[in-house]
């Protein structure tokens, strides 16, 4: 799961158009509040954000919102959830290591995952990690976005989890 910084890097028509957003309501600041962001200034893309929080320790990521395209994608609302729950913290699954990034050094993580569809291919879409404070200078959640490129396999990154999930939900 390669990660980047620089949105040149970036192919992803969504992922561009959330960072022009997020940048535009800097105001001067390295990190925008979450109280700049209005959703209908961004309706078209929001079906594929998810809006999440950090907490501590240990360090975990929680799922406040998650888009429409996002669920259908992954075969289900995870809203509520910790990263953790979802995905192992392995060598392989950087979503931890991004998101403390991002916190961190108060900057965008932008990237490309490549996951496997229940048909049995592999699918590779972009995302854009961007950091929010909440009415102070400390980045306390994330506003982000999956690019799937028009495409929108269901996906078996999570597919594991669904059973379990449904059981005690």
């Amino acid at each position: 799961m390669p990660s980047w910084r620089e949105i040149e890097k970036t192919q992803a028509v969504l992922v561009r158009a959330l960072h022009d957003y997020w940048q535009s309501k800097r105001h001067g600041r390295a990190v925008p509040d979450r109280a700049d962001i209005d959703p209908a200034e961004i309706k078209p893309l929001l079906p594929n954000i998810l809006l999440s929080e950090w907490s501590e320790p240990p360090f975990r990521i929680r799922y406040r919102l998650v888009g429409g395209r996002v669920t259908q994608v992954t075969g289900m609302d995870f809203t509520g959830r910790y990263l953790d729950e979802l995905l192992p913290t392995d060598f392989e699954n950087r979503w931890h290591d991004d998101y403390r990034e991002a916190r961190d050094h108060r900057i965008p993580i932008l990237g490309a995952v490549v996951v496997p569809t229940v048909q049995g291919d592999q699918f590779r879409y972009e995302f854009g990690l961007f950091p929010l404070t909440l009415g102070g200078e400390a980045v306390r959640q994330f506003i982000a976005i999956e690019d799937y490129g028009g495409r929108e396999p269901r996906t078996r990154q999570l597919e594991d989890k669904i059973k379990p999930w449904r059981a005690k939900s």
